[in-house]
């Protein structure tokens, strides 16, 4: 019986690079404007967590898990103390839920989000007393994240045409990056664990076009099998040697022949994509964030030139990119009267009402105007939203918005909105989120105090796992 002979793989570049840099890569050596990029990043993203955790509870679905018990390795938000890839499931749920953590713009997915609770789990393996420094978790997270992003940059399928949410099917491999670095660096041992997270590796857009939580859940998922792929690995099961480039890996099964390689590797160990995160200042898909970021200067303007009185805005138009249109601007039901929480936070309908009803768009709007208010409803009857298709097809993109009434046209563009690198949360714009997001966890000041300068000295600690235990207790 003949057999087929497989053609020989494309050598994998960019997790060869990668594996090297977890063995040479040093946090004093790393310079101060990124090692900055990560305190803030962990600063917001467990903020995050913590309002996620307070937003959510403990859904029976997750409680089921929980209840099954095992080792107590660590600590849920909120919870108990689980088998690792348990409160990596949980706490990557949370993070993501309330859509306030991180994006990459370019590279179109939330980076620390499946990174950073395989971080604290892994460490949480390693045990308390002797367990991982605040610099060696601060190395785990930014290797992570960077290959996170640096997959997503290397990505030419934009979100609509592959279906993939790349947040969780690319964050697979920066979250196993992470875990293994913690659990057993050596290099053979990262190899295998990321070759066998190809195994398990997922995360699909339909959640997001029903509205489904397992939208939020995604990260989670990804979370948990980065532990389970890097204690396998440890214990000696092989991976495959080219999840990336191989002959059905990741380039031909998942991305349809578009990845590209050499854009993974520009510029790395010199050039950080961390350093390109954005701190997203709503709880919202990033997609909406343009459109809300020039709802509310023109709502500024509009409230100088007419009073008080925005009734008189008679029709309001958005312009779009593609991808934005698709994800967040349809004209759908589901988009136009949200009745979940994950379809009010894709819908550009719902975020910009918001700001002209109420001045914001904050996790008070996704507890009360999910359904929307009538008076909600009223604003969204008067939006039209439609695609640029001269737009970068891809990219987060910008976005115009123009209102009509007896005043004429007035018309406001934004490019960036804000969070983004170039238009960047100031620290005090930080500190005042993760303090709100505190208190919607029912925190005290004085608690969100202490674990704000916890977490930006977090790199001076000799252990992180009590700084684990403080976070999971902040929420009441």
């Amino acid at each position: 019986m003949a057999t087929t002979q497989s053609k020989p793989a494309a050598p994998e570049q960019t997790l060869d690079a990668f594996i090297a840099l977890s063995q040479s890569l040093r946090w004093e050596a790393v310079p101060e404007a990124t090692r900055v990029s990560v305190r803030r990043e962990l600063l917001d993203h467990l903020g995050a967590a913590i309002a996620g955790r307070a937003a959510a509870g403990i859904p029976a679905w997750l409680k089921v898990l929980i209840d099954m018990g095992g080792r107590p390795d660590a600590r849920v938000l909120g919870g108990p103390r689980v088998p690792a890839t348990t409160a990596a499931l949980c706490n990557g749920y949370y993070g993501h839920v309330l859509e306030f953590d991180d994006t990459h713009d370019a590279a179109v997915l939330h980076a620390g989000s499946a990174v950073i609770p395989a971080a604290f789990a892994a460490a949480g393996l390693r045990g308390a007393g002797g367990g991982v420094s605040g610099k060696e978790f601060c190395e785990a997270i930014l290797l992570g994240i960077e290959l996170t992003c640096r997959l997503g940059l290397a990505t030419k399928l934009n979100l609509v045409e592959g279906g993939w949410i790349y947040t969780a099917l690319l964050g697979h491999f920066g979250a196993t990056l992470a875990a293994a670095r913690l659990i057993d660096p050596r290099p053979q041992v990262i190899r295998n664990a990321l070759g066998i997270v190809y195994c398990l590796a997922s995360g699909n857009h339909q959640s997001t076009r029903e509205g489904a939580q397992t939208k939020h859940v995604q990260p989670g998922f990804a979370a948990a099998n980065a532990i389970t792929a890097a204690l396998m690995a440890s214990q000696g099961l092989p991976g495959v040697q080219h999840p990336l480039t191989g002959e059905d890996g990741l380039n031909r099964v998942y991305l349809h022949e578009r990845f590209d390689a050499a854009r993974a590797l520009e510029g790395l160990g010199v050039q950080w994509e961390f350093d390109r995160l954005s701190i997203k200042p709503y709880p919202t898909c990033r997609l909406t964030h343009p459109p809300i970021s020039a709802a509310i200067e023109l709502r500024e303007k509009l409230t100088t030139e007419l009073g008080a009185d925005l009734s008189k805005i008679e029709r309001i138009e958005l312009i779009t990119g593609p991808q934005a249109h698709d994800i967040v601007g349809r004209d759908a039901p589901e988009k136009r009267t949200p009745q979940t929480r994950v379809n009010a936070q894709f819908s550009n309908y719902w975020c910009v009402a918001n700001v002209l009803e109420h001045g914001e768009v904050t996790p008070r709007q996704l507890a009360e105007e999910v359904p929307p208010s009538p008076a909600l409803q009223q604003w969204i009857a008067k939006i039209t939203d439609t695609a640029d298709t001269a737009a970068a097809g891809r990219e987060i993109g910008g976005c115009k918005i123009r209102v009509h009434g007896a005043f004429g046209t007035r018309e406001v563009e934004h490019l960036s909105a804000k969070g983004h690198p170039d238009n960047p949360l100031t620290d005090d714009e930080l500190l005042a989120k993760f303090n709100g997001n505190l208190r919607y966890a029912k925190a005290s000041d004085e608690q969100a105090s202490e674990l704000a300068e916890a977490i930006l000295s977090i790199d001076g600690l000799s252990d992180v796992m009590p700084l684990a235990d403080a976070l999971a207790g902040a929420v009441n």
